[in-house]
């Protein structure tokens, strides 16, 4: 995946979702957040489907981890998205995922 860069539009708002690959492998993403916000993650499909209609994600949204395998800045597990919450206006979280596509 090439480097994402999203911003934070206005205070206290969030970022568009980065739509993660979950089927690198490895898993690895590495991150930076150049503000203040809180660094999120999620699990939930962004491309849902009922029946046979896509319909509209409904992310639930974790901090991001920094336990092992984990840390500040970089992501080892299979996250669907990422995004940052609550930051000021211009606030940038730069994405980069890299691993070899199975």
């Amino acid at each position: 995946m090439r480097q994402v860069v999203v911003t934070i539009p206005t205070a206290g708002t969030t970022t568009d979702p980065v739509i993660l690959d979950q089927y690198q492998a490895p898993f690895q993403v590495t991150y930076v957040n150049s503000g203040s916000g809180t660094v999120q993650v999620s699990a939930t499909d962004p491309y849902p489907v009922s029946g046979v209609t896509f319909t509209t994600a409904t992310f639930t949204w974790v901090t991001a981890p920094t336990t092992a395998p984990n840390a500040t800045g970089f992501l080892a597990q299979p996250y669907r998205a990422i995004r940052i919450n609550g930051g000021t206006a211009g606030d940038t979280l730069t994405v980069i995922q890299s691993g070899v596509k199975g």
